[in-house]
């Protein structure tokens, strides 16, 4: 079985071919990237130098070491990346000879799965004509954020792409989603914000995403409710029992339990390649 370097349930690794970005949206609020960023500029990080203030994204976008750079290249084994999980890889700050260089790794290493997630969809298109890439590499799995259905049109953006899987990350779930139109897309991730002053989820936006998904036959994977606050199961605690601690006894799947009704979803896509 091939290691795993992250605590992230649904990839295997990181990789930051560049760090830094800017507050997006809603969902950017408690962005727990932020925060490792200005810890990581404290303990000496070079590449993290100005990438925030005061604990806040300043929009500086820095190119990481050519170690880091070439990191998929040491990893024989199949595996799953998580790329730019400090930064977006469709960031207009980021140069787009450091994606050049990030894609021409995708491509050599064609073992690996590559996960590119962005709050920036509609940059994707200008950029590529702006490169002159007509595809994205087929083991490039393409994502959106989608934290509410106040930001749904990004998944217009991401439909018209030009990579063979699509994917939403639906986290932090922040409002309801609503009724967005899922054609062409492969993968729903959904989870709950965690960490400080983090912001409730409820259980019905939940389960409306979960029809939504398997409405529209799109693989459904449930992260984590987020704080056990959140979670319904708490409610069946029995007298004397804290709701913090039946969660935690009964639902021990990610931060504040991952069961929905019962059920532990953790789907990918059925004709994609994916690492064990």
């Amino acid at each position: 079985m091939t290691r795993r370097t992250t605590s992230i349930e649904w990839t295997q690794h990181t990789w930051n071919p560049f760090v830094g970005c800017s507050i997006r949206s809603a969902g950017c609020t408690n962005c727990y990237a932020m925060r490792l960023a200005g810890r990581l500029e404290a303990f000496g990080q070079a590449a993290y130098r100005g990438t925030t203030r005061d604990g806040v994204w300043t929009g500086r976008l820095n190119r990481s070491s050519d170690a880091t750079m070439a990191k998929p290249l040491g990893e024989k084994q199949p595996s799953v990346f998580f790329v730019n999980s400090m930064s977006d890889f469709w960031h207009p700050s980021a140069e787009d000879r450091w994606r050049a260089e990030a894609l021409a790794i995708m491509r050599a290493t064609p073992h690996h799965t590559y996960q590119v997630l962005t709050k920036r969809p509609e940059e994707i298109g200008p950029t590529l004509s702006r490169m002159g890439i007509t595809r994205l590499p087929d083991n490039l799995w393409l994502g959106a954020t989608v934290e509410d259905g106040r930001v749904a049109g990004r998944i217009d953006y991401l439909r018209h792409a030009p990579a063979r899987i699509k994917f939403l990350s639906v986290e932090p779930l922040i409002r309801t989603l609503g009724r967005p139109d899922l054609r062409g897309i492969d993968w729903m991730i959904v989870g709950g914000e965690s960490g400080p002053s983090c912001r409730p989820m409820q259980a019905d936006w939940v389960r409306e995403t979960r029809d939504h998904a398997v409405g529209g036959e799109v693989a459904y994977f449930f992260k984590q409710w987020g704080h056990w606050r959140n979670n319904p199961i708490r409610l069946q605690a029995p007298p004397g029992v804290s709701g913090a601690d039946y969660v935690k006894a009964v639902d021990p799947h990610g931060k504040g339990g991952g069961l929905v009704d019962g059920r532990l979803w953790r789907e990918f896509p059925d004709h994609a390649k994916v690492a064990a």
